[in-house]
């Protein structure tokens, strides 16, 4: 694959040679060649995943801003070690593609338009396969490609041009924030209160583990045979993948998640559900269900469901413009409800040039401080393991925003993940 592809325009070429090559409108020919030498480093760094020499290139320090998104784009979760060669061959597909007329130099200051190209990883993602060799081969081999556009400003620091400003980094870096759809024991169980996490993952084994592996997967078929008209029904409403499968608990038995329809106009919202197997009824079995976690009317709601080591955290919000409320619910694993809290978020529209916005914060049906609340969701942003679901990236300025840098499992369409199941079967 060519990793930089220059394009130069043949006709803007034909109009330097009859005579106006001297009227260089975007700067000298040799400020352009610097700056197009930094932009080829820039590529190839890219490429290797190389954060410490793209900063190197930056006029960046840890005050600013543009430092702290960088850092976000680069910064993958601890569990990230077990996959990372899935990413480095992902990252290794990166191309960089710009016109040399696009290099635009004014003075000390220079940009140019560029346009990147990577391996279609969110198809990949979501496709089955049974170790990350297999996935990084089919990297290796796809010719289908992401394309992002983006820019690139400059400044000139001394003799040297350093890179100010990248847009759309973070678009383009995604994949370092989504887990791929390997087969279940590719996955690392997740420590719990009582265990230090080890270096490699580790699987209950034996006759007894594996007859309740096999258990829990004809369970698991039979709940998507029995609720596939409320599942499809969201994913041809909604156009999402609507199921997930993971061990959430860490007990080496995955979890079965979806959404699905309810009520008697299915289209017009639906609910969140969580199944898991239990050894003593022989089935699996209903742990949760949040109803109206996404409707049609209104802001058509929003949700992030995201697991620490030991919490099971649901956040989920909707309403008016005016009337905007977050609810969340906290689970441990053994599915109990042990948390909920609440934050209304009122906007007063009634005099234009003087719009007036409150925010109030509950605990259950109590209130409490904007710092109580924060520092339960910091923490449990910050000790995410994996991030289950989602439909909305939070913002720069709220308080879950640390999840953008946590692992994301890739949701499943109905038909991807029955075939999934069924391939588990002995």
């Amino acid at each position: 694959m060519k990793m930089f592809r220059k394009t130069v325009s043949l006709i803007l070429a034909g109009v330097l040679t009859l005579g106006i090559a001297g009227c260089d409108l975007s700067g000298s020919k040799q400020e352009k060649g610097n700056v197009d030498d930094v932009i080829q480093s820039y590529g190839k760094a890219l490429q290797k995943l190389d954060e410490e020499k793209i900063l190197g290139m930056t006029t960046w320090d840890e005050s600013d801003s543009e430092y702290s998104d960088f850092k976000d784009c680069f910064t993958f979760d601890a569990n990230a070690e077990y996959i990372w060669d899935v990413y480095t061959a992902t990252a290794g597909t990166i191309e960089l593609n710009y016109k040399d007329t696009a290099i635009k130099v004014k003075g000390d200051k220079a940009s140019v338009d560029v346009t990147y190209l990577i391996v279609d990883w969110k198809t990949l993602y979501k496709e089955q396969y049974f170790s990350a060799d297999d996935l990084v081969k089919a990297i290796k081999d796809s010719m289908n490609v992401i394309t992002t556009e983006g820019s690139i400003e400059f400044t000139k620091d001394g003799n040297d041009w350093k890179i100010s400003k990248i847009t759309k980094l973070d678009e383009l870096m995604e994949f370092g924030r989504t887990w791929p759809n390997l087969e279940s024991k590719q996955w690392p169980t997740m420590p719990t209160d009582d265990t230090e996490p080890t270096d490699e993952p580790t699987f209950p084994t034996g006759t007894q583990y594996a007859d309740s592996y096999q258990k829990a997967i004809a369970a698991y078929l039979k709940v998507l045979d029995d609720n596939r008209a409320a599942i499809t029904a969201v994913q041809e409403t909604y156009r999402i993948d609507p199921v997930g499968i993971y061990d959430i608990d860490g007990n080496g038995i995955p979890e079965l998640y979806f959404l699905a329809t309810t009520g008697d106009s299915p289209v017009m919202n639906s609910s969140f559900f969580i199944y898991s197997y239990n050894e003593n009824a022989g089935e699996a079995l209903k742990q949760i269900e949040v109803p109206d976690i996404i409707y049609m009317a209104g802001s058509g709601g929003l949700y992030q469901i995201y697991a620490t080591s030991n919490r099971l955290i649901i956040t989920h919000a909707g309403g008016e413009d005016s009337d905007f409320k977050y609810w969340t619910e906290i689970y441990n694993f053994q599915w109990d409800l042990i948390a909920s809290y609440r934050r209304n978020c009122l906007y007063d529209y009634n005099a234009p040039e003087d719009q007036a916005s409150t925010i109030k914060y509950y605990e259950e049906d109590v209130e409490i401080t904007e710092e109580q609340y924060n520092k339960v969701f910091k923490e449990d942003a910050n000790n995410t393991v994996i991030v289950l679901a989602k439909n909305y990236t939070p913002s720069s300025g709220d308080v879950e925003y640390p999840l953008v840098s946590k692992p994301s499992f890739t949701m499943l369409a109905y038909e991807n993940a029955y075939t999934y199941l069924e391939s588990l079967k002995n």
